[in-house]
């Protein structure tokens, strides 16, 4: 998750150079994604936030 995360900051950070505009457009606030990134590493290390595998089992 925390990969993911590192991986949205640097696409935002590119696009926030390259395409400001398309970001803006797309209704990206530029301004708050740094908090949200923050917010989620937070959640992550803390262990609120993650994923799971479910798995089924079939009774016999």
């Amino acid at each position: 998750m925390l990969r993911m995360i590192d991986q949205i900051e640097a696409r935002l950070n590119l696009l926030r150079m390259t395409a400001p505009q398309r970001l803006t457009d797309a209704g990206v606030d530029l301004d708050a994604a740094p908090a949200a990134l923050a917010a989620a590493r937070t959640a992550v290390t803390g262990g609120t936030l993650g994923h799971a595998l479910p798995i089924a089992e079939r009774a016999l």
